[in-house]
């Protein structure tokens, strides 16, 4: 299959790291596909820098979590771990996966974060995002124009603009996330990390945001723009 033929998926998330999706918004992949939408995931570094695991493994982790998850697609730009950053030629490869797939939404991290890589990710696919409706900015693709942009959180959190259920399939998010054995297994090598406390912390984050929508678990969602509604009875939940 060619590289630019029209494909048109309903989501794309991106991630600075292998594992950054299944964090900060596995649950709602795991929603989405069990609806039947079609979902794509773009890591944009192979995670080379992590203190544990080679590329070769962390390539094949992010794949076993992608079936846990059941997305259509995962891809991989090979951008260089811990030194990402919004450069002309990191943009034309996230401009033209994205007209690649011709997603509805997309999701990126949170624009503030402790990691580097979680920002510039997040400053990187905002300005993609723009870019890759212009007819003139690498012109050998035809643009595309997704709808909305929304943010997921990793270390730090905001107001979330709305938040997800994702108690039906948190258990299916926790199984994505223990598919990054060389992150999150048991068997870490001689580098320890804090990566294996984050489960602590991150069911206390999903526990968190499940109270403010009067559910168990639920992951919350950033939207820099207002989000417009056309029935506002889709907003009593039911």
């Amino acid at each position: 299959m060619s590289l630019d033929e029209p494909m048109g998926v309903d989501l794309m998330f991106f991630g600075a790291h292998p594992d950054d999706i299944e964090i900060g918004a596995g649950g709602l992949v795991a929603q989405q596909t069990a609806k039947g939408r079609k979902v794509v995931l773009v890591d944009l570094t192979a995670g080379e820098m992590a203190s544990n695991g080679t590329v070769e493994q962390r390539a094949e982790e992010a794949q076993k979590a992608a079936e846990i998850l059941g997305v259509y697609q995962r891809v991989n730009l090979g951008l260089p771990d811990s030194r990402l950053a919004v450069t002309e030629e990191y943009l034309e490869a996230v401009v033209r996966v994205l007209r690649r797939f011709k997603p509805q939404l997309v999701f990126a991290p949170y624009r503030e974060d402790r990691h580097p890589d979680h920002i510039a990710a997040a400053n990187l696919v905002t300005q993609a995002l723009f870019l890759a409706g212009l007819w003139k900015k690498f012109p050998d693709q035809q643009p595309h124009r997704t709808m909305k942009l929304f943010h997921y959180f990793l270390h730090y959190t905001e107001k979330p603009s709305f938040i997800v259920d994702i108690t039906k399939v948190y258990n299916q998010k926790l199984e994505s996330i223990m598919a990054h054995t060389s992150q999150f297994g048991v068997n870490l090598e001689e580098k320890p990390t804090e990566l294996p406390r984050l489960f602590k912390r991150l069911e206390a984050r999903n526990t968190f945001f499940g109270s403010l929508a009067a559910v168990q678990y639920g992951e919350g969602f950033y939207a820099a723009e207002p989000i417009r509604v056309d029935d506002v009875m889709r907003l009593s939940g039911s």
